[in-house]
């Protein structure tokens, strides 16, 4: 490569990292990578970070099955912090598994507008959620007038439920974005607890 060409990728805007070998891996990780159903991109690059893969992908499992918060409403937070976070990868990757869930058209388009207050396309319940939810993504947490309120629809399992949701995709949304991961998004929503 050439001085040139050289300086030139250094200084691009561009990103293009391979993905790990996972032969190369530890044996715990690489039979929990060859384990998974689904081998998402995401799952693919975590390969870098080889302490933290099995924690990362049980959490994923936990929060897809394990939550006391309904699917639904798990994916209207999924798709908020998508938004947020402009993660196209998150949006995409979540739109088939929020359709599954009970997502409708409207509100993927109210969400992607930042319109979480909008009376025609939520409930008075969906939009307590969301603004709790906003609120933490804003500010780093609810304050505890808005999370009482969030209390008279909601109970403490699935608001707790609720806050690891936001801090998780959040997190992976900046790892997914830093690592400039293609999308691939799920086809059949069948993720959702069902």
């Amino acid at each position: 490569m050439s001085q040139q060409s050289t300086s030139q990728n250094r200084i691009s805007s561009k990103l293009a990292i391979e993905y790990p070998d996972f032969d190369t891996l530890p044996e715990a990780v690489r039979k929990k990578f060859e384990g998974l159903p689904t081998k998402v991109n995401f799952f693919k690059m975590m390969g870098y970070s080889a302490g933290t893969f099995i924690p990362i992908i049980d959490l994923t499992n936990a929060i897809f099955k394990d939550l006391t918060l309904s699917d639904y409403h798990k994916e209207l937070f999924v798709l908020m912090v998508g938004a947020h976070e402009r993660a196209d990868y998150e949006w995409e990757q979540h739109v088939s598994i929020s359709r599954a869930a009970g997502v409708n058209d409207d509100q993927f388009v109210a969400i992607a507008e930042n319109r979480l207050e909008d009376a025609a396309v939520f409930n008075e319940r969906e939009r307590v959620f969301l603004r709790f939810g906003k609120t933490i993504l804003r500010e780093g947490k609810a304050p505890a007038v808005l999370f009482k309120h969030a209390l008279e629809h909601f109970n403490v399992q699935e608001l707790a439920d609720a806050m690891i949701v936001i801090g998780y995709y959040r997190m992976i949304s900046g790892f997914i974005q830093t690592f400039n991961l293609p999308i691939d998004p799920q086809e059949d929503g069948n993720w959702v607890k069902g």
